[in-house]
């Protein structure tokens, strides 16, 4: 049992978010460090779009690797594209007035994506308010009159075949819209915190993360929107990221195998065999990083999916978006300060740390309970419930049991606190919009505890 709750509490690294860290060893995975880099083909006024519609699972993130990205859509390809679309939306509860059945042998021209796409949101029964009579206008006009189809200088040029990149586009554009005429979306979990005309919005991430968390309910991208620049733990896009890879590995000539015991060593190499990778994959690299890696790895059953947990990590998404709109991005803490603290554990401490992975691993119960405690806090931030997280952190990850979950979480909440402080206490009028590792939110005495201990005003926005 102690064996089982010690790999936990390191599996809540996404909850308590150290560095992302799950995204950042996405980036330094040892494994892929010699892979090049392939860059999306995609247009310049598709990207803001794609952000965000490629986190809602309709469409593989493959599509656009390759050139016919950009190439008119071939049928099949379009018709899986209306039935991930249609698949999406159906996760809203409403209810259905048919059957649809998407054919995969017609052109797709610009209309018949339009089209299609009108066809999809019509045979839904919508709430009543602004845009939910579908049919109360013709498709064409009603998809440009909601910002669903726009044109360009030369129009709509409607007879023309749509690319890839355009139907993904419009499709993004309708889950949506879709989304907000229902009023659905991911709730997460956000706060507001005030102090004269100085506002935090604070939200909570899960650093790995689920299509199922997008979209994000308009009231939390309509905070973000209203904010003047983004607050994260640590910039994982745009930091410095070799200074953490420089803690990582051994720059004296020696390996991992010369600062571990035979015994550990050997404990590793079973552990690689069975999950079906190199001997030496790790050889370079420090303890503490060999087992936040192998946490990684276990959280995913395939590189697939790894890629589309980070890609979904909500601290990554803001970034992103940031970086997009130009916003301004801020450092609660910084990779230094993070990339310290988890190197600067003892050798003996880490290497402990480690035996307890692996024998987590090699036991081969392991890591499906770590696994499904990070499904579990993905489903409570969809639902937005703060009580169920809050189990979830303190019960399952037990962050109140000191040692190594006071290095992730206790003792940097006092810190974080003061600066957002400073934030409020400010001249002048200003809005931040802040996101961290849930755990600082959700955990008695934490963030949003010593706010108010502070005298600011908290108030959980849902």
């Amino acid at each position: 049992m102690q064996r089982n709750n010690h790999w936990k509490k390191l599996g809540r690294w996404a909850g308590a978010g150290v560095l992302g860290l799950t995204i950042l060893l996405g980036h330094v995975y040892p494994l892929k460090a010699a892979e090049p880099v392939q860059v999306p083909f995609l247009s310049e006024w598709s990207i803001s779009t794609l952000n965000e519609g490629e986190k809602y699972g309709i469409f593989p993130l493959a599509w656009y690797k390759d050139e016919s990205f950009l190439q008119p859509i071939p049928a099949d390809k379009f018709a899986d594209l209306l039935k991930a679309t249609e698949k999406k939306l159906d996760q809203l509860g409403l209810k259905k007035k048919a059957a649809l059945s998407w054919s995969d042998n017609h052109v797709a021209t610009r209309e018949a994506v339009a089209v299609s796409l009108h066809k999809l949101l019509a045979n839904y029964e919508w709430p009543a308010g602004k845009g939910a009579d579908v049919t109360a206008l013709a498709p064409l006009e009603y998809m440009r009159k909601h910002g669903l189809v726009k044109g360009t200088s030369a129009g709509l040029e409607l007879d023309q075949p749509a690319t890839v990149e355009q139907a993904a586009v419009m499709a993004s554009r309708v889950v949506e819209f879709a989304n907000d005429l229902a009023g659905g979306g991911a709730k997460g979990l956000l706060w507001k915190v005030t102090k004269g005309q100085n506002t935090l919005y604070l939200l909570g991430s899960i650093h790995m993360g689920t299509t199922d968390m997008y979209p994000m309910q308009k009231t939390i991208r309509d905070a973000y929107e209203a904010s003047d620049d983004l607050w994260v733990e640590a910039d994982i896009l745009a930091g410095d990221m070799n200074y953490m890879l420089e803690k990582m590995i051994y720059s004296d000539g020696t390996t991992l195998q010369d600062h571990v015991s035979a015994a550990t060593y050997s404990k590793l190499q079973k552990a690689l065999a069975s999950m079906k990778l190199p001997e030496n994959a790790f050889d370079g690299y420090k303890p503490f990083a060999v087992g936040l890696s192998l946490v990684t790895v276990g959280y995913t059953g395939s590189p697939e999916e790894g890629e589309l947990a980070m890609l979904t990590g909500i601290d990554r998404y803001f970034l992103a978006k940031a970086m997009l709109e130009q916003k301004p991005i801020h450092e609660l803490e910084g990779i230094k300060l993070q990339a310290d603290l988890l190197s600067g554990v003892p050798a003996e401490q880490q290497e402990k740390e480690l035996n307890v992975i692996l024998d987590s691993l090699l036991s081969g119960k392991e890591p499906a309970a770590s696994y499904q405690v990070l499904q579990d806090m993905q489903t409570k931030w969809v639902q937005g419930d703060l009580e169920g997280m809050t189990q979830v952190l303190s019960v399952e990850g037990q962050f109140d049991a000191g040692g190594l979950n006071q290095r992730l979480v206790g003792e940097r909440d006092k810190n974080m606190a003061n600066k957002l402080a400073q934030l409020l206490e400010q001249e002048g009028e200003h809005t931040s919009f802040v996101v961290v590792g849930s755990a600082h939110y959700a955990l008695k005495g934490m963030v949003l505890d010593q706010l108010k201990e502070k005298g600011y005003q908290v108030e959980r926005l849902k």
